[in-house]
């Protein structure tokens, strides 16, 4: 049996959320709170396996509450939610500030512009044919293209160029 807690300041999100987690075998509900402070407080006191966080509630939001949870080293998960269609919100205490981003990958540094958009696309999981009808480019350019990318970035294979669109962050997961 899973336990929830639900973390929202809108009423009608929390009876809509209770009412769908209720009608599972397997959930529980253990309490609802509206604002970070009060998650925080019944967290600690009923340790459930799963907080449903809104992000913005008065007081302390449900980023800094998360954090206060997390810092007590309890099992808790805290699961975010947000009516944002930025992650970046959601995702802000992981990003990195300007000055400690990294710079440029060197592995990507040979590559001219051209090959780094056909890697791009190559990470999204396009096909020489699909690279070359939307970019405009023969195919065997195409070929030539990604047989240059694989000598540059010391990939075996598509494979492991996939990878290293995904590792130098040309490509994301989102």
């Amino acid at each position: 049996m899973t336990t929830v807690l639900i973390a929202d300041d809108q009423p009608l999100q929390r009876f809509g959320f209770r009412m769908l987690l209720e009608s599972q075998d397997d959930l529980t509900v253990l309490g609802e709170s509206t604002n970070g402070s009060e998650t925080v407080r019944m967290t600690a006191e009923l340790h459930p396996d799963v907080v449903l966080m809104d992000v913005r509630m008065p007081g302390l939001d449900g980023i800094q509450a998360t954090r206060h949870i997390i810092a007590t080293g309890d099992r808790t998960r805290v699961l975010i939610l947000t009516t944002f269609d930025l992650n970046e919100y959601a995702y802000a205490h992981h990003l990195p500030t300007p000055e400690t981003r990294p710079g440029p990958d060197p592995r990507l540094a040979p590559l001219t512009d051209r090959e780094r958009e056909i890697l791009t696309v190559i990470g999204k999981g396009w096909t020489n044919t699909e690279i070359a009808t939307r970019l405009h480019l023969a195919e065997s350019t195409v070929k030539t293209h990604v047989s240059r990318i694989l000598a540059k970035t010391g990939s075996r294979d598509r494979i492991q160029a996939v990878i290293l669109a995904y590792d130098t962050k040309l490509v994301s997961s989102s």
